[in-house]
């Protein structure tokens, strides 16, 4: 069902269209925009429903300090059992926190090749394709901006592994795995499009198509030597037992 929700949720928020090189799609930049904004929203509903639990166990745990009557040893208990699930929700708090960072930062990244592609005057496709030429030909600025995306990526994927890893350890309660799930969603549907957006601006498919094209060459070359030296042995041994 989840799988079914994401491929239903990167159709409609990734626009693919044709072809522009070796089977990779158009991406129109406003809608990888809007994703990531989507996304940031989901995050922003998951920090708030975290900090409202946080809260909540607080206030419980002031109303059991204000308590009377109270066995020393279980009060104890209780507020020690409260206040280890204030931590972890603070720990998720903070993680969620660094991670709506990481995908701000992956905004305003892709707000900045927007920008590029908008300022060039090209569609799109043509826009990625040239640089795939320049990061080929090794172009400073080309390869920043990859290196760029390279990185915001990475730093998203980091801090959303580290959020799924808290989350595994804890108990939410139903609202707030709703806000987790809507969360988890959206981050498959920023996951799709950075590897599609990095893929579309890298050289590496079209070198990588060459490195094959080479190798093959190479192969049927050996190949053909092979044959031909097997030949010429043939000969001569067909050779030597003439004479005999």
């Amino acid at each position: 069902m989840k799988g079914w929700i994401v491929r239903a949720a990167l159709v409609a928020s990734l626009a693919v269209t044709t072809n522009v090189h070796a089977a990779l799609p158009v991406i129109d930049g406003a809608n990888l925009v809007q994703t990531t904004r989507t996304a940031l929203q989901a995050l922003k509903t998951e920090i708030y429903e975290n900090t409202n639990i946080a809260y909540q166990y607080r206030m419980m745990a002031n109303q059991l300090l204000q308590a009377t009557g109270m066995d020393p040893t279980h009060l104890t208990e209780q507020l020690d059992a409260i206040k280890d699930e204030i931590g972890k929700f603070d720990l998720y708090g903070v993680t969620l926190n660094d991670l709506y960072g990481a995908v701000s930062d992956n905004a305003d990244y892709l707000s900045k090749v927007r920008s590029m592609v908008k300022a060039s005057g090209k569609p799109s496709g043509q826009w990625l394709e040239d640089q795939r030429t320049l990061l080929a030909n090794g172009d400073k600025t080309a390869k920043n901006l990859f290196d760029l995306g390279t990185s915001v990526v990475k730093n998203v994927q980091t801090q959303a592994k580290r959020r799924q890893k808290i989350q595994k350890e804890m108990k939410l309660t139903g609202t707030a795995q709703a806000a987790a799930e809507a969360t988890n969603e959206m981050l498959d549907v920023l996951a799709n499009q950075n590897s599609d957006l990095l893929q579309m601006m890298s050289a590496k498919v079209q070198s990588d198509a060459d490195k094959d094209q080479k190798a093959l060459a190479v192969e049927t070359e050996s190949l053909e030597t092979a044959r031909r030296l097997q030949a010429e042995r043939d000969q001569q041994r067909q050779k030597i037992l003439n004479l005999k």
